[in-house]
């Protein structure tokens, strides 16, 4: 039997109206979906808070924190979870995060950073703490070598390197790394203001205030996207770290001030 142009057009509207529905039900399911998902996160997230916080001592724990870590998305909430962990101070648990996760390279850093913390905490007691705290800064720096072997672009790690070579008096180390650094990231300001610093610190004062002047030259849309790639932790470890061009303009400045009058100096 054949359908009338009335009829069509009743069982068009029909069809429409059923597939509005059908659309505005899917979207309310994922919506839902999408609620109870965050919900759940949520609630993983304040209980591996607890776990963590349970354990006060630096002693060895059972694990739970991992597997309450493997029970929800590690991805998504990584950056959640290595802070509540880091925060913690429990090294131990952090060596077992690295252990349970190995191909994260991230947590090899986030490691880093916490034995290199620990290391300045260790100093700040005293001549007697000496021993340890070199311990700590041995074990940071693996950690960020062992970083760099699964991503060698990190601009952090080859900065972080590069700081702890020039602490150590290994300025040509130091120096290879910040190249490298430079060229994945041309315009990031932080690896010129090392530089610059590290030749200050050879009393190079001639090579320092060409860093420093470079730096002055940057602008904001110049060093957008390769300035975050050294400040995504430093929130962390180093705070008095510029975190801005205007604060690493105001550092290399203060830098230049004081090299042009040294300069001034060894000249008249």
């Amino acid at each position: 039997m054949l359908l009338t142009i009335d009829n069509a057009l009743m069982m068009g509207n029909y069809l429409s109206k059923c597939g509005t529905v059908v659309v505005i039900i899917t979207i309310l399911v994922l919506l839902i979906g999408c609620a109870q998902t965050r919900y759940a996160q949520t609630r993983a997230i304040k209980e591996l808070q607890k776990l963590v916080l349970d354990d006060s001592e630096y002693e060895h724990c059972d694990l739970k924190e991992i597997c309450c870590i493997e029970s929800f998305d590690y991805e998504s909430n990584h950056e959640e979870i290595v802070n509540i962990i880091f925060n913690s101070g429990n090294l131990y648990l952090i060596d077992q995060l690295v252990e349970n996760f190995p191909d994260d390279y991230r947590n090899y850093i986030i490691r880093g950073d916490a034995y290199l913390k620990n290391a300045m905490m260790q100093q700040m007691v005293g001549v007697f703490m000496k021993s340890s705290a070199e311990a700590s800064v041995n074990k940071a720096k693996k950690s960020y070598m062992q970083a760099l072997e699964l991503n060698n672009r990190d601009i952090y790690v080859l900065g972080i390197l590069s700081f702890l070579y020039g602490e150590e008096k290994e300025f040509d180390k130091a120096k290879e790394l910040l190249n490298r650094g430079i060229e994945i990231a041309p315009n990031n300001p932080l690896l010129y203001l090392a530089l610059g610093e590290m030749h200050d610190i050879k009393k190079e004062y001639s090579v320092a205030i060409e860093y420093y002047d470079r730096i002055l030259e940057f602008t904001e849309d110049e060093v957008e996207k390769d300035f975050e790639h050294m400040n995504q932790y430093y929130h962390k470890l180093i705070e008095y770290f510029p975190h801005s061009l205007v604060k690493a303009k105001e550092e290399a400045r203060k830098f230049l001030k004081k090299d042009y009058k040294i300069i001034k100096g060894e000249t008249t």
